[in-house]
């Protein structure tokens, strides 16, 4: 055993060492050295009544000699004062020490004064040796052991073992120190022995920095306001998906519950932070968005990896183990530096870097159970659904016909049909993602290998993200420079379910056959109503025979940075990134597929469609700044000035092809012709920003930044197109005062700050009119004239968000409590919004300044750490966050859209069921509209609806509407325990929100509503009106003439509590995984959405159902 340790241990350094001659060879090219032999240095100096530890000093300084000697002895050495000429340093000690009593000897450039004695006394030499573990019995790589009294030393190797040489003595003591742990003192004895010393964390932790993306400050000098989470925290709540994870953390970043998509794998989340300050998509153009495109969305927060600008698909698709932290950047203090794109907060990632030391092997695993969710769906069998069809009226028995048709299904129940169609596009899930980190390096030069696969299934067959990604990671750095190169590659492929939408299997029939007599899918649904001719396809054969819907992206990532140390207090750093994406997309549609054959008509030569979309995305993001920072006295100065630049450019391209003779071959190639023109275009984006900030802070008591910065774009017109952007912060840690520093309040911070930033979260060339030219009529002299194919707006303004925000700290007894509240006001002017113009215009939309809005609210964070020990800590945590959304002014556009809205409404061909958000002055932005309503009337089965002069009637009027109730709770947040008793530890939190609406679409569309010649929810049968004098909830059954349209009725009071994540962990740590080569093992299990307790009954992820997991995971080092 111990030879294949050896042996492993021996490969370990051969392979550091080809990495590192690789790396060397790579980045810096071929050296030739020529090696010396050492002679001993030669000094020139005067010495005049200098102590001989003077004389020590100086050959220190000068010379890369060290000492060792005992300092009190040496005082009895007289005043030396004499002169040297290019004298060697043995002449020298010879001169200082004759006529006394003690000599010396020069070993591995170590001065050893001792008392004259025999040479073989004074030669004689001894080796300690030893290891050196952490407080988890784990190897302590870098731990200084310096004998004491002297400035003889050496480190711990990457195992934690070490070797010190010097001449016998009868005791030595030893000290071992490390940052961030206590100074051990070490007796030696017996110098045969290996020396274990087992290290202890210090109480007092390295002071807590915020990473800004730019800098790293000092929380305790920082007047802005943050949120910083680590990697260990994130994978405490998810394993997978860090953005998801943050919202736990902090109560104002929350990811909006998407009804619709669920669990689908690739629906990216819809993030807010602190609110909604603009409109965004409005209900009526909603139809558009796809579920996984967010470039534009106006609410998203910015997210900066490494100090560059990333999308939100970016940070989803990542390995949460390559995040070393991510910080929340919420007010102007704090985000002054992204000016015109930091309205909405920024998210600050930080990934981990290579660490030095001899070759490090890192492998993570997380396998994920998966089962799908239909907790909410409480749909009728088929003996209760002819039940129901039957009070419904459906069935005239005086008819033979209608009679017939109800003894076929009564035949189909008999012989036991029941399709349970809700199970028939669902599947469990074993998903798992995988990562490989290869590390190591000197202290100067660094490099780090790594690879990621992520394996993600979804709850409905077929549909599936995987992603691969694999990323190298250089640095050099020195005293003077530091140079960083990262250069990633990364490949994300998904796939949605041939399955189609899960809301059609909760409508289908449970008594129709979806097979025939020999077990092969049926192409059509039997269609029972007699007096329609519907197109029923059965979607069980349109996803069995070879329909797709499949996209891919391939990502190449750049990053240099290099940062040189001009002085100690000046500094100048240049960044660069370019990136470079390309993505495609292709929905293939059978031959063989009934949506097909209705597509080509009788032309059979046409069916089979194939849509493909592609798109190229270059983009490059450049920085160079120059940072001042002094302390002088009490007074702490830092100032910084940069300039950033980025450009992007997208071009996207669309096709339509059809007629393909077989499944089998999809290829355009074997496509008839190509439907209509192929579409292309382009967007191109380009920014140009200087900064101007000062941080000054006094005796650590009194704080203070400014921050100036000048924004440009080329998403406006050329007389707007640069704006200036600035902030302010002040600060004072009352706790740093003398009269403070004994009292139980351990920490007393108040901070405010005021400033503006902006929004670029908008359509490019939205104020540049646009031409195309008109390719349909050709001339002898060309094609046609150019044409104007975007309005653009050049009088376009600038969205503006003016930010309040003041907090404060407390802590008390050492941080045992800390309470965190704060308040803010973003008020957002010049709100930046397509508007829809009329048709004779000639145009769509027209993007224009439509209003202003006010963000209110507060949040409130606590913790408690219970118990600190080494080897036990509890700690508990709460935190909660309000805000309240209000429009303070409209356009004339959003008034025009207000209209529509209710026009919208008059048109009985439109669902007019569906609830569509309004504008209106003094109201949120996620009010919801409606008649109010006093309930079913008792004497007519009738709604009663109350208008707005307060009269009350039976006619629903779009006019009429008014504010039922508003979606933005009242307040939110989560709360949690972490535990840990040695190696094991738990870790669990639950989420929770109360005081918000839900309009209840499930009792409109499945009960009130209820088609009953589809399947419709068990409560269809309960609570309606059927005779005079019933109080009731809903209408008559029998009343289908006039489809409900929105009312506060269906109102509801959204009260949640969730149980977020549980994760429990051990930590396998001790000498006995040394002689495996393994330095770090763990494993954990845990499970995510584990319960839900809701005051809203209703059908959750109705397009993609939700689901439960189950994950462990596996950490390994070696």
């Amino acid at each position: 055993m111990k030879k294949k340790k050896s042996n492993l241990l021996m490969m370990g350094k051969k392979i550091s060492r080809i990495l590192s001659l690789f790396i060397l060879l790579q980045v810096f090219g071929f050296a030739i050295c020529r090696a010396q032999s050492p002679t001993e240095p030669k000094l020139t100096v005067e010495f005049e009544k200098s102590t001989f530890m003077q004389v020590l000093d100086y050959i220190k300084e000068n010379t890369d000699y060290d000492y060792m000697c005992n300092n009190e002895e040496m005082k009895k050495i007289p005043l030396i004062t004499h002169s040297f000429e290019n004298a060697p340093v043995s002449e020298i000690l010879e001169v200082c020490l004759k006529d006394t009593e003690y000599t010396f000897v020069i070993t591995r450039n170590v001065i050893v004064i001792q008392k004259r004695q025999s040479k073989a006394a004074v030669l004689e030499q001894v080796t300690i040796r030893g290891k050196i573990f952490d407080e988890k019995d784990l190897p302590l790589p870098g731990a200084a052991i310096v004998v004491k009294g002297t400035h003889l030393g050496v480190t711990s190797d990457v195992d934690g073992n070490f070797s010190l040489s010097l001449p016998r003595k009868d005791t030595v003591r030893l000290l071992v120190s490390f940052v961030g742990m206590i100074t051990k003192e070490v007796t030696v004895t017996d110098f045969q022995k290996e020396v274990i010393v087992k290290m202890e964390l210090e109480v007092k932790q390295v002071e807590e920095v915020i990473v800004t993306g730019y800098g790293n400050i000092r929380r305790s000098a920082f007047t802005g306001n943050a949120v910083s989470v680590t990697r260990e925290e994130l994978l405490k709540v998810s394993k997978t998906n860090a953005v998801a994870a943050l919202q736990v953390f902090d109560p104002s970043f929350r990811i909006i519950d998407n009804n619709l998509w669920g669990s689908d794998p690739n629906a990216l989340p819809e993030v807010r932070l602190r609110g909604q300050a603009s409109i965004g998509v409005k209900d009526l153009d909603r139809s558009s968005v796809s579920k996984s495109v967010l470039r534009n969305n106006p609410n998203l927060p910015l997210f900066i990896m490494d100090g560059f600008k990333v999308s939100i698909e970016r940070v989803y698709d990542m390995d949460p183990n390559r995040i070393e932290s991510m910080t929340i950047l919420k007010d102007a203090a704090a985000t002054a530096r992204y000016g015109a794109e930091a309205a909405n907060g920024v998210v600050v990632i930080t990934t981990v870097a290579p660490k030095a030391g001899e070759v490090q092997f890192t492998y993570n695993m997380t396998g994920i159970l998966e089962m799908p969710n239909l907790h909410g769906y409480n749909l009728m069998n088929a003996e209760e659904k002819v039940e129901a069809e039957k009070a419904a009226g459906l069935y005239d028995f005086t008819d033979p016909v209608s009679r017939t048709l109800y003894n076929e299904k009564m035949k189909l129940l008999a012989r036991g049909v029941d399709t349970y169609w809700l199970s028939k596009p669902l599947r469990n899930n074993f998903n798992h993602t995988h990562s490989l980190t290869v590390e190591g390096g000197s202290k100067e030069m660094r490099y780090g290998l790594n690879f990621a696969f992520d394996d993600q299934k979804g709850a409905m067959k077929g549909s599936y993200r995987q992603g691969l990604d694999v990323s190298f990671d250089f640095r050099y750095l020195t005293e003077k420079v530091q140079v960083s190169n990262l250069i990633r590659y990364g490949v994300v492929k998904s796939h949605e379910s041939p399955y189609g939408n899960f809301s059609e299997y909760t409508t289908l029939l449970p008594y129709l056959e979806y097979k025939d007599a020999d077990g092969k899918y049926v192409k059509s649904l039997k269609d029972f109503d007699l007096h329609s001719d519907r197109f029923n396809p059965n979607p069980l054969y349109e996803a069995n025979i070879g329909n797709y819907d499949k996209s891919k992206y391939n990502e190449l990532t750049e990053q240099f940075s290099i940062r040189w140390y001009i002085y100690p207090t000046l500094q100048l750093e240049g960044r660069l990134q370019i990136n470079q994406r390309r993505d495609r997309g292709d929905k293939f549609t059978h031959p063989e597929s009934l949506y097909s054959e209705r597509e080509a008509g009788d032309d059979m030569s046409l069916q089979g469609q194939l849509s493909r979309t592609d798109g190229d995305d270059v983009s490059w993001q450049g920085r160079v700044s120059l940072t001042y920072n002094e302390l002088v006295g009490k007074h702490n100065m830092n100032l910084s000035a940069a300039m950033d630049v980025s450009t992007s450019k997208r071009e996207n391209n669309a096709a339509v092809y059809r007629g393909f003779p077989s499944g089998e071959f999809t290829s355009i190639s074997f496509a008839k012709e190509v439907v209509d023109k192929p579409t292309s275009s382009d967007e191109k984006r380009r920014t140009l920003g200087f900064t101007l900030m000062f941080n000054y802070s006094y005796n650590d008591i009194y704080l203070g930044d400014v921050s100036v910065k000048m924004d440009g774009s080329s998403e406006y017109g050329s007389d707007r197109r640069f704006a200036p952007f600035w902030a302010f912060g002040a600060g004072i840690n009352i706790h740093n005062y003398p009269f403070m520093k004994n009292s139980v309040i351990s920490k007393l911070k108040l901070r405010g700050s005021y400033g503006t930033e902006g929004s670029l979260n908008f359509p490019s060339y939205a104020a540049i009119p646009m031409h195309e030219i008109d390719i349909s009529r050709w001339y002898a002299t060309g094609p046609g004239a150019s044409l104007m194919s975007t309005r653009g707006n050049t009088d376009l303004e600038w969205q503006k968000t003016k930010l309040f925000d003041v907090g404060l700290e407390l802590g008390i007894l050492n941080d045992l409590i800390y309470i965190h509240p704060s308040y803010y006001i973003k008020i957002t002017n010049g709100l930046v919004d397509n508007v829809t113009l009329p048709s004779s215009t000639g145009f769509s939309t027209y993007t224009s300044n439509v209003g202003k809005t006010e963000n209110k609210g507060f949040e409130i964070e606590l913790r408690s750490n219970i118990i600190n020990r080494q080897d036990l800590y509890l700690a508990v945590f709460a935190n909660l966050a309000h805000v309240t959304n209000k429009i303070k002014k409209i356009s004339d556009a959003l008034k025009a859209y207000n209209d529509k809205v209710n026009e919208y409404y008059s048109d009985q061909e439109n669902d007019v069921t569906r609830v569509l958000t309004k504008y209106e002055e003094g109201q949120s932005t996620t009010a919801v509209y409606g008649m109010k309503s006093l309930g079913i009337d008792p004497a007519t089965g009738k709604e009663l609806y109350v208008y707005k002069d307060g009269t009350v009637g039976y006619e629903w009027k779009a006019t009429e509407m008014s504010v039922i109730g508003d979606k933005t709770p009242k307040a939110d947040g989560s709360f949690g325990l972490n535990f840990r008793y040695k190696g094991f530890s738990l870790f669990t939190a639950f989420t929770y929100k109360f005081g918000g609406d839900f309009y209840n679409t499930t009792l409109i569309s499945k009960v009130e509503n209820a088609d009953f010649r589809k399947n419709v929810d068990k409560r269809a049968m309960e609570l309606r009106w059927q005779n005079p004098g019933d109080i009731t909830m809903y209408k008559d059954i029998k009343d289908r003439e006039v489809d409900t349209k929105p009312t506060s009725r269906f109102m509801q009071r959204d009260n949640e509590l969730k149980w977020n994540s549980l994760t429990l962990e051990y930590d396998f740590s001790g000498e006995k995984l040394q002689k495996y080569g393994i330095n770090m093992l763990r494993f954990s299990v845990g499970t995510t959405d584990i319960w839900r307790l809701s005051t809203v009954k209703t059908e959750r992820g109705t397009n993609y159902p939700y689901a439960n997991s189950v994950n462990f995971t596996l950490n390994i080092g070696f």
